[in-house]
């Protein structure tokens, strides 16, 4: 009933993101020699590939992020003539259904009609992709965020990696009551789950945590034994590695079970309906912080482009409503936009030209609503943003979050090493 529920509900409300597009480089018209044609590019359109799950839960993700790519897209479009103020940009999306088997035959069916991969979502589809991209060399946007794609050339990641959301959401326990007590954590037995784990364990030392048990689980298992584990084992915080959709059995089995401790989340647990589920809102209030993406609570002004964003959705999207997902995949589509004009400056929107393009970026920027990204001058040279936001639990608002503060990095997470 709840997974039915959250589907009509993102259905009507496929959200409004947080974050708007480059400014002044944004409506700089693009003069160079044309491109010639290559795959994906026919002189005048750019079409870029979607790989995502439509369909089944996990669509709950993907429907959101999709809307979010294209909302960025329309805006280009429609006000900025496109790429480099002439190309206009079309998405061709095929449904992974969150299967890694079912998106290596999406990527064969659309790669040669595509220069590159707007978004691919999911740790276990991005490593089953990998391969098929290097030798094509082409490449695309991870919807996913562990710090083994930063210096990989054939992604072209944004944000802070699950370990750093990790490593500052246990930073600011410890800083805010939590020094000295028991930190346990709770993650899904998988890729995204070991990368939560990943920051834990680097925390652990970095800050000299009291830990208390792992507990691993699979997708849509039932919980007790896990939960009465952590339970029994008293611990005062849990770091909760997990997505959306395990959300609501993580609390409803931690309320059954009288089992209360501070849960601190990484940013893909969160969707907004639950601030309003009458059975979890107390909870949710009481005993979870969500440490996730540098960026601004939905409407704040203050931030710069906050407005021409709210612009831009009330034109282009106004039927939806706030959303995380929706604003990630909003500021993929500024991440690839910014790589996509420089290589229409090159002459070249080949595999090979979009590759080179991404080594000649500099800086991703974002106007302050997601952390800037250096890329330098190679994928080696890469280094994401350190920072990010933790949110509490507010009904109140939008997308039921309110940030504690301002984005912020810890020590650990500044020195946190990311692999090559």
């Amino acid at each position: 009933m709840y997974r039915r529920g959250l589907r009509a509900f993102l259905t009507l409300a496929v959200a409004a993101g947080l974050v708007v597009g480059v400014t002044a480089p944004a409506v700089a018209r693009v003069h160079a020699k044309a491109p010639p044609s290559t795959d994906g590019f026919d002189g005048k359109t750019i079409k870029l590939g979607v790989i995502t799950p439509l369909t089944g839960t996990v669509s709950l993700i993907g429907t959101p992020l999709t809307a979010g790519n294209q909302l960025w897209w329309d805006y280009v479009n429609k006000e900025l003539g496109g790429v480099g103020g002439k190309y206009k940009v079309e998405l061709v999306e095929e449904d992974s259904q969150y299967q890694p088997a079912t998106a290596i035959q999406a990527y064969d069916k659309i790669k040669g009609d595509v220069v590159d991969f707007q978004q691919i979502l999911g740790t276990q589809v991005t490593k089953a992709l990998l391969p098929k991209m290097q030798v094509d060399q082409s490449a695309g946007g991870p919807a996913t965020l562990d710090s083994t794609w930063v210096k990989n050339p054939n992604l072209f990641p944004i944000g802070a990696p699950y370990q750093i959301e990790a490593i500052n959401g246990l930073d600011y326990y410890t800083k805010n009551g939590g020094k000295g007590k028991k930190v346990c954590a709770l993650a899904q037995d998988d890729e995204f789950g070991q990368a939560g784990l990943d920051g834990f364990a680097y925390a652990k030392k970095a800050l000299k945590l009291k830990t208390g048990p792992t507990e691993r689980f699979k997708t849509g298992e039932d919980l007790t034994a896990q939960i009465q584990s952590l339970s029994d084992a008293k611990c005062d915080a849990v770091l909760t590695v997990a997505t959306a959709v395990d959300a609501t059995a993580i609390v409803t089995k931690s309320i059954a079970l009288n089992f209360s401790p501070q849960m601190i989340a990484l940013g893909v647990f969160w969707l907004p309906v639950f601030a309003q589920s009458p059975n979890l809102q107390q909870f949710l209030v009481d005993h979870v912080i969500v440490s996730t993406q540098p960026g601004a609570a939905w409407g704040d002004s203050s931030i710069p482009g906050m407005s021409a964003f709210l612009k831009q959705q009330q034109q282009y999207a106004p039927s939806q409503k706030p959303d995380p997902y929706f604003a990630f995949g909003y500021v993929q589509g500024q991440a690839l936009y910014q790589i996509l004009q420089k290589a229409v400056k090159n002459g070249d929107l080949s595999h090979e030209g979009i590759l080179k393009a991404s080594n000649q970026v500099g800086t991703l920027k974002f106007d302050g609503l997601s952390g800037d990204y250096k890329y330098g001058k190679s994928a080696a040279d890469r280094n994401p943003p350190r920072a990010t936001t933790v949110f509490k639990v507010d009904p109140t608002q939008p997308i039921g979050l309110a940030p504690v503060g301002p984005p912020a990095a810890s020590k650990a997470a500044t020195t946190y090493p990311i692999p090559g």
